[in-house]
């Protein structure tokens, strides 16, 4: 039986598991990323946790970043999590110690992999995933495949602008006024709260909670949030035409606070064709080290 790894690499922690093909994890482990030291340092933490696997049955290595990958060139283009890594042979490096094949893309696009294969958006053909969590970000899954685009962005949704006249909070430089991640993300929740409400709603989960305890300027800034993304996606939607939507990501866990808006704003500025497009909450608990591990079997495959 062929085996792959998954490899979920953030600015805090990695998790490896190796995984069989229908998606079951037989073994894993989590540890610290050591994330902000540098390539090195994190690529040795990697293979010191690789050494407690089995690889003799593993098929591919693929190894989710948190920002976009050249996925020809097998290269991170931009770490603003793991500062120092752009450009990196992670991949390369990893390959000679190993003798086995090491893919990488971004973490958003292996998520949503995983969810197209294996969660919400199994039997759709073209799947676009969008997590919405601290930063937002996304990934356009097409028959089991990942679409990269020019140097890993495609898919790279945060800076979309939905409304150019919005207050810009500072959030990442680099970052359009009015951009999708500046006033819908999880960290815009927390500071528009904190502007509009003040330090009792400082983050996104705040005003989540306090939404549901009735008060009208959370529940104010959770629909214009929702406005703000149904607005992305019927750009997206124009443009892709995807069979569904999958949402996940921390905010997604408060589903049941905004989708009904969501939806209802999409539908409103939608194409009349794509109006009926399901948008569905992400399913699997794990989408990230599952997609990694898929990664390297859908490049084989």
């Amino acid at each position: 039986m062929n085996y792959y790894i998954g490899i979920d690499l953030g600015g805090s922690n990695v998790r490896v598991a190796k995984m069989d093909a229908e998606g079951r994890i037989v073994q894993d482990v989590i540890a610290p990323s050591h994330g902000k030291e540098g390539p090195e340092k994190i690529e040795a933490n990697i293979l010191g946790l690789l050494e407690q696997f089995d690889l003799s049955d593993v098929r591919s290595i693929g190894l989710a970043i948190p920002g976009p990958v050249d996925a020809e060139k097998n290269v991170i283009t931009m770490a603003t999590n793991i500062p120092g890594c752009e450009g990196y042979p992670f991949a390369a490096n990893m390959e000679k110690i190993t003798s086995i094949p090491v893919f990488l893309d971004n973490d958003a696009n292996a998520a949503g992999l995983a969810e197209a294969l294996l969660g919400s958006g199994k039997g759709y053909n073209i799947v676009y995933f969008i997590t919405h969590s601290t930063g937002i970000g996304g990934g356009l899954i097409i028959n089991g495949k990942i679409i990269s685009g020019h140097k890993g962005y495609a898919g790279e949704i945060a800076n979309v602008i939905v409304d150019p006249e919005a207050k810009q909070y500072p959030i990442y430089k680099h970052l359009n006024r009015g951009g999708v991640e500046t006033i819908a993300s999880g960290t815009a929740i927390g500071l528009i709260g904190n502007d509009l409400i003040g330090p009792e709603a400082n983050s996104a989960r705040k005003v989540f909670i306090l939404a549901t305890e009735g008060n009208e300027k959370a529940k104010a800034i959770l629909d214009k949030m929702s406005k703000d993304l149904a607005t992305c996606m019927a750009q997206i939607s124009a443009i892709v035409a995807p069979d569904c939507f999958v949402i996940g990501g921390g905010c997604a866990k408060s589903s049941m606070l905004y989708f009904d808006q969501l939806k209802e704003y999409f539908k409103s500025m939608a194409h009349e064709g794509m109006r009926e497009v399901p948008i569905l909450k992400a399913a699997l608990q794990e989408p990230g080290v599952l997609g990694a591990a898929m990664i390297g079997k859908s490049r084989l495959d």
